[in-house]
């Protein structure tokens, strides 16, 4: 019994590293994991040490501290193997914030924003562009933004320029006669 504790121990100790190695390639922590696996073969040299004495030199074994290593052993392969999965989890999180950003910047790439003063004429509200010529307000933001016009007649201009259409109703609900000018 004493002989199957040690070489399952060692056994799970190795694994134990083999699983720690493959953790490099997906943290990228290479250091952590060396370190963490030069720990776990130091613990499996230290069991093959003690089990090739337990071979050549008969002892009296302490069941106890071949069971506690068994469990240490069992223990460091779970946490080494359940560590697994956070990696891959956070591996996948970091993919999906670099294509949002991506995503975002190219969002951004395509904003364009009207900023600072715009000349523009007090009498036909024309606006001077960078190079001198003035252009209706309309084309001058249409090539500026991406902003779309359709064009309607707001109910001051409509009364203006179609008096007969749009004017004011008289007082018994008739729309007063278009005005002529002398």
């Amino acid at each position: 019994m004493y002989i199957a504790i040690e070489l399952t121990s060692i056994l799970l100790q190795i694994t134990a590293m083999f699983l720690a190695l493959r953790l490099i390639r997906i943290s990228g922590a290479s250091l952590a994991w060396i370190c963490i696996t030069l720990g776990i073969a130091g613990m499996a040299g230290r069991r093959l040490i003690t089990f090739y004495h337990s071979l050549t030199a008969p002892r009296n074994p302490d069941i106890f501290f071949d069971l506690v290593g068994l469990a240490t052993s069992a223990f460091m392969v779970a946490g080494v193997a359940l560590i697994g999965p956070i990696f891959d989890s956070l591996k996948r999180s970091q993919a999906e914030q670099k294509r949002l950003i991506d995503e975002l910047r190219e969002a951004m790439g395509k904003i364009q924003t009207l900023r600072g003063y715009l000349p523009i004429c007090a009498s036909c509200k024309k606006i001077r562009d960078d190079r001198g010529y003035w252009n209706q307000v309309e084309t001058y933001i249409s090539e500026h933004s991406e902003a779309e016009f359709s064009h309607g007649i707001c109910p001051e201009c409509a009364k203006k320029l179609y008096p007969q259409i749009f004017g004011e109703p008289a007082a018994g609900g008739q729309k007063s006669p278009a005005r002529k000018s002398d």
